[in-house]
């Protein structure tokens, strides 16, 4: 399969007042506005702060069959996705905080994993398998301070680390790279604290709303060094060593120059949890309990306080599926392949690629991975990805059961996703001025508009707040996040003894965000 069909199949799929404001983030010394909260169900109008509080059930919920809303500006009135299920936030139980007169407004998206487990069905919601059947463990285990790629980036770690057989030995020649087998889908729902977005809203490049990108493996913060030198970030979570009390931001940063995959648009993404700086074994219900919480508690939606993240797993595609395997006749049996195993064992010569492991120059492989420095031809691999999800929703497919199956959603289109979305100028305070801003790719990432696309700077009388850096008494240099290729992202904060707050954020700069991803691979399969 050459480029061109490969692209005709991947299209084909497709088609088939300013004010001054604080958030009570837990034990944040910096807070000052005493807040009133209410518990309510979910709205995707934040910019109203109080709403009147109404029943509420788990967010697996099945009810429903339509989203609406629209982050506080016509921009998502009427949006509809037509869905197995509906909307399953629709119903998380939320906390307001009417005393704060802003929080930033929910942000939906779609990511990625590559796993090398399948998620298990737990009372009509998908968790992970981790959790042993237990559904707020499971619903844990899936996010628990972990790394996320963008569904345009995802075949890029697979691509760049998981399958190429020169870097593997020889009694591995049959197994990718830490058992990958899913590409799973996660649809995610974020309110990052007052605090990440005035920490980061001058320094944060091609990923506003998001803070620094923190790579984590094995449920903790991947330290620079030893076992304890952590990333300024990491510290921020929860205002450790005298860092600012920033809160457990998500991190985003633009990996699309791997020169063995370079795919357009590859994101990765950061999700501290509870204890962030512990391994998932050395994590204690103690130190799980002094921290704050990044990914809520289950049937609960983020608020920008109590925790910043939910998430629902819409589905998954086996990489088997994805590039063929499972389509090839086994001469043996006259029936496909099962997996990738099965078909590597029945003869030396079935290698699903081989390219050099520096430059990544093609070698031999399977037809699906030819021409891989090609980044055209990774953006069609990528819609492929798509495409056989689409076709497994509607043909299935050998490798996951039909009961599974009947539970998969289909994906939001990054239109739909946009249309729900509130407009960037609520979330990025540069994006009110010049030309304004788009949210793009099923991400969401708020990105510069060209002049005469017409994208609103403001509406309905929203002006962006003059928000509240977390204080601290350390310099810029000591809270600006250090990577491990020298580089830095990071703004400055507030000092103990400037009580002085954050004014008009400088304007965005759409630069290659320097942040260095390569030593996070590892960690995008469980």
């Amino acid at each position: 399969m050459k480029f061109s069909s490969l692209t005709l199949l991947a299209a084909a799929g497709v088609a088939s007042t300013a004010s001054i404001v604080t958030s009570q983030g837990t034990g944040d010394a910096s807070t000052t506005a005493t807040t009133t909260t209410t518990t309510t169900t979910t709205a995707m109008n934040m910019s109203t702060p109080s709403t009147t509080p109404s029943s509420s059930s788990p967010s697996g919920s099945m009810a429903g069959a339509s989203v609406g809303g629209g982050g506080g500006s016509s921009a998502g009135a009427g949006a509809t996705i037509t869905s197995r299920g509906g909307d399953v936030f629709a119903d998380l139980e939320t906390t307001k905080h009417p005393g704060d007169s802003y929080h930033m407004p929910p942000v939906r998206v779609i990511q990625a994993r590559v796993q090398s487990d399948s998620p298990i069905n737990v009372k009509g919601v998908f968790v992970s398998s981790f959790g042993d059947g237990d559904l707020e463990a499971g619903y844990l285990s899936a996010m628990d301070t972990v790394n996320t790629a963008s569904v345009e980036g995802a075949l890029m770690y697979v691509q760049a680390e998981g399958i190429n057989i020169n870097v593997r030995a020889e009694e591995e020649r049959c197994e990718r790279k830490s058992g990958m087998a899913n590409i799973v889908f996660y649809e995610i729902l974020i309110v990052q604290t007052n605090e990440t977005l005035a920490q980061f809203q001058s320094s944060w490049g091609k990923t506003p709303e998001y803070g620094p990108m923190l790579p984590m493996d094995s449920g903790r913060c991947t330290p620079l060094s030893g076992d304890d030198d952590f990333p300024a970030g990491c510290l921020q979570f929860n205002g450790d060593e005298g860092q600012p009390n920033v809160g457990p931001f998500v991190g985003a940063g633009i990996k699309d120059d791997d020169v063995r995959a370079p795919y357009p648009e590859n994101y990765w993404f950061s999700y501290p949890g509870t204890c962030p700086l512990k391994a998932w074994g050395d994590k204690t219900d103690e130190c799980r309990a002094s921290t704050r919480k990044g990914l809520c508690d289950y049937g609960k939606g983020p608020d920008g306080v109590e925790c910043t993240f939910a998430y629902n797993i819409l589905g998954w595609v086996t990489i088997d599926d994805i590039v063929g395997i499972t389509a090839i006749e086994n001469p043996s049996t006259g029936s496909p392949y099962a997996n990738f195993t099965e078909w590597c064992l029945a003869d030396t010569n079935n290698t699903e690629f081989a390219a050099d492991a520096e430059t990544g120059e093609y070698q031999t492989g399977l037809p699906f991975w030819e021409d891989p420095l090609n980044t055209t031809a990774n953006a069609a691999r990528a819609q492929a990805v798509i495409a056989k999800y689409e076709e497994v929703l509607t043909s299935g497919s050998t490798q996951i059961e039909s009961t599974l199956l009947a539970a998969f959603r289909p994906l939001p289109t990054p239109e739909e996703l946009a249309a729900m979305n509130p407009p960037c100028y609520m979330t990025v305070e540069a994006c009110g001025s010049g030309n304004g801003c788009k949210r793009v790719g099923y991400s969401q990432i708020c990105t510069e508009c060209e002049a005469g696309e017409g994208c609103e700077t403001s509406g309905d009388g929203f002006v962006y707040p003059t928000l509240a850096k977390a204080k601290t008494e350390l310099s810029e240099e000591e809270t600006t996040t250090k990577v491990v290729d020298g580089s830095t992202t990071g703004g400055a904060t507030e000092s103990e003894t400037d009580s002085t707050t954050s004014g008009a954020a400088a304007p965005m700069v759409f630069t290659a965000a320097s942040v260095a991803l390569g030593f996070v691979a590892a960690v995008l399969a469980l």
